[in-house]
């Protein structure tokens, strides 16, 4: 599930990618998610990414420690790099935290891999 840098335009297109626990190691049975939104070239080497993340995940409860299911639904604007980014160097008048990419291509199941890790290292309280 990559996509090449080069294929990406200026003109924001429609994206969407689904994981589930059948085809990904990361996830566990049952859990699914989804990243969809939309993909655009902000220049000659940043790419930018919004939309949602959305799914269920099964996490553990930082009270109880006991296991709980989750409806995720989450807004995400995340940015990539084609190579190294050297934020000091940029001419941009907002802050950037760019996932760098070395082989030429944006890798969307390491993304949703990431997102999904970083949720279940947050505070999860069972409700």
């Amino acid at each position: 599930m990559k996509i090449q840098f080069k294929k990406v335009s200026s003109k924001a297109r429609e994206v969407k990618f689904v994981f589930n626990s059948e085809d990904c190691e990361f996830l566990q049975e049952g859990e699914n998610i989804t990243l969809e939104g939309h993909i655009q070239r902000v220049d000659s080497k940043l790419v930018k990414f919004y939309g949602k993340i959305t799914g269920n995940l099964c996490l553990i409860c930082v009270r109880s420690g006991e296991d709980f299911s989750k409806i995720i639904d989450e807004d995400l604007i995340l940015y990539f790099s084609d190579g190294f980014w050297e934020m000091q160097s940029q001419k941009h008048d907002y802050d950037l935290d760019v996932i760098e990419f070395f082989d030429g291509f944006i890798d969307f199941f390491y993304i949703a891999s990431s997102e999904v890790e970083s949720i279940r290292t947050d505070y999860n309280i069972k409700e």
